[in-house]
């Protein structure tokens, strides 16, 4: 007996040693969150241009210059943002510096070659924003410095009066690098493209998300940038960068151009270049690709959307994926927890966020679904079939919610129509219709909307909203 309390005792002591030695799996990143068909953007007044890269027509036709590197840098279907449709695949080989662009023009521009292809090609634009999704290849090595810039060209032989960098920052990061092309009287000074000796450098500021760090790969990121060129004399000018919806970096005391108004800003170009070459043969994606008057945000999703996380990887090689759990707050800190997953088991990388695959909390208790037009912070975590859980990967804003359909008049999407709803018309009317607000008042689904008559309390809201129009007038006023 005790010979085979020892062999035992040995066993669990050998069991209890391989689990202590096993290595935790590799924090998974939310790879993937579904996104509405309908972006809205053919419809927005504030769009200047919009591509989700579904056609190649649409590169060889409006863009000045789509450089494809021999194909290396081309639309592909097996990676889009979203998970349906196409995007467009660059590919590095060893070594290898430039891998491709695209140069988009808009406004006025010099010259017949860079208007013939413009958008909006009658009007200056002073300010600016431009959004592009960019996925690194899981296992993705190196920052490649280039991604955008934003121009003023001045000429047609492409001076620049100035130019606004979204490319390397510390580390792993992006950075802002503004130029000025013009002298203290306010002329252009620079003489063709890159005119390095006539550049002055207005200063750099990185920001902070190591977006090309290798743990961060297999994860599609928003990069939207911002530039307002300064007023005539001052130095107001304005450079900005959000990362996932975030603002990380900004300059908001830039004299871009002096006094200097012969153009404004009236090019976007998407870069893949690497100044020392690509380390390894490797890939990254670009998709979405919005240039617009007004803040553009994240790609909009629905209010059930579908998350995908990024693949199952362990150090130790015969190890697979056991379970994973997903969680989704209304903040970066995660102290309102909205949804949880509870362990989702097996090997499956993608769940829909429900009340059936997973419990609605915090100020979501009770609910169906996410509330409309709301940023989520969302994280991830996996489990090895040894039973250890890698750690939790960082709270990232990576999921907005669209504009709610279903209950006329639900405008927040929580599924009942109240003074809430109400208020967020009042400060933008185009969320609805403020005849579905009324009609609908107290109503808390879609089932009692045809027969609902107001509530006499509806009267005190209306009566509120007409006191509260009176006192925050919307913009159009």
């Amino acid at each position: 007996m005790k010979l085979v309390t020892a062999f035992l005792f040995v066993i669990c002591t050998l069991e209890l040693a391989a689990v202590a030695w096993a290595a935790v799996p590799q924090s998974p990143r939310v790879g993937n969150v579904e996104i509405l068909a309908d972006q809205g953007w053919a419809s927005n007044p504030d769009t200047i241009w919009y591509d989700d890269f579904e056609s190649t027509a649409t590169l060889n036709t409006n863009y000045v210059e789509y450089v494809t590197d021999s194909g290396d840098f081309a639309p592909i279907a097996s990676e889009s943002l979203g998970g349906s449709g196409q995007s467009m695949r660059v590919r590095w080989q060893a070594g290898e510096v430039g891998a491709g662009n695209l140069k988009k023009t808009f406004g006025r521009a010099p010259g017949g070659y860079l208007q013939g292809s413009a958008s909006r090609p009658t009007e200056d634009f002073t300010e600016v924003y431009w959004r592009q999704y960019v996925k690194m290849q899981e296992g993705w090595t190196g920052n490649p410095k280039k991604l955008s810039r934003a121009i003023s060209f001045s000429s047609s032989n492409w001076s620049q009066a100035m130019i606004a960098h979204i490319w390397e920052g510390n580390g792993n990061s992006l950075g802002l690098d503004p130029v000025r092309g013009v002298n203290s009287a306010s002329q252009v000074v620079t003489n063709g493209y890159n005119n390095f000796p006539n550049f002055s450098w207005l200063g750099k500021s990185d920001a902070s998300s190591q977006i090309f760090d290798t743990a961060e790969s297999g994860r599609w990121v928003s990069v939207e940038g911002r530039v307002k060129l300064n007023t005539p004399g001052q130095s107001d000018g304005v450079f900005q960068v959000w990362i996932d919806g975030q603002l990380e970096s900004s300059r908001t005391d830039l004299n871009w151009v002096y006094s200097w108004d012969d153009y404004g800003i009236n090019a976007i170009f998407l870069e893949n270049y690497w100044n020392e070459g690509s380390p390894v043969e490797q890939e990254r994606y670009f998709d979405d690709f919005v240039i617009s008057t007004a803040p553009i945000g994240l790609a909009t999703s629905p209010l059930n959307p579908l998350v995908t996380k990024t693949s199952f990887i362990d150090p130790d090689g015969g190890d697979t994926q056991a379970a994973w759990q997903l969680q989704i707050a209304s903040d970066l800190s995660g102290s309102d927890l909205v949804w949880d997953s509870g362990d989702i088991l097996g090997a499956g990388l993608s769940i829909e966020v429900n009340n059936s695959n997973g419990a609605f909390t915090g100020s979501l208790s009770g609910a169906d679904r996410l509330l409309g037009e709301q940023l989520y912070a969302v994280r991830a975590r996996q489990q090895d079939s040894s039973g250890q859980w890698s750690n939790w990967s960082p709270w990232n804003t990576s999921l907005q919610t669209g504009l709610a359909v279903g209950l006329p008049g639900d405008f927040d999407g929580d599924d009942d129509v109240d003074g809430a709803d109400f208020l967020l018309w009042q400060r933008d009317m185009s969320v609805g219709s403020w005849s579905d607000w009324e009609a609908n008042f107290g109503v808390s689904s879609a089932l009692e909307a045809a027969t609902s008559v107001p509530e006499p309390s509806s009267l005190v809201l209306i009566c509120f909203g007409l006191f509260a129009t009176i006192l925050f007038p919307t913009k159009e006023e």
